[in-house]
């Protein structure tokens, strides 16, 4: 999760965003342990239907299709993102993204 404002994410960290918490949704479904993403900063639980929507709004805004219902899972307050560096590292790594533009 970048839990950054998704205006400013290219389409491939949008879309891919949205595809791993679908994943991840679907690993705690199953009672997969996702306890390392969380201790390394990489994801919020309590965040994920929220943070599901503001994708899919951007998703929409920018004309794209949205078919996939984020399924039902038991939400729980775990997890701490740091937003800030996760922009960082996005303008770092992706000149697409839309940093500092």
């Amino acid at each position: 999760m970048w839990l950054v404002d998704p205006k400013k994410l290219c389409r491939q960290h949008l879309l891919g965003e949205h595809k791993e918490l679908h994943q991840l949704v679907g690993s705690l479904r199953k009672g997969k342990s996702i306890k390392g993403h969380i201790e390394k900063g990489q994801v919020e639980i309590h965040s994920i239907e929220k943070r599901h929507k503001e994708l899919v709004k951007e998703m929409l805004r920018r004309g794209y299709k949205h078919q996939s219902v984020l399924k039902k899972f038991k939400s729980f307050k775990a997890g701490k993102i740091n937003i800030l560096e996760n922009e960082r590292e996005l303008e770092r790594r992706c000149k697409n993204c839309g940093f500092g533009k």
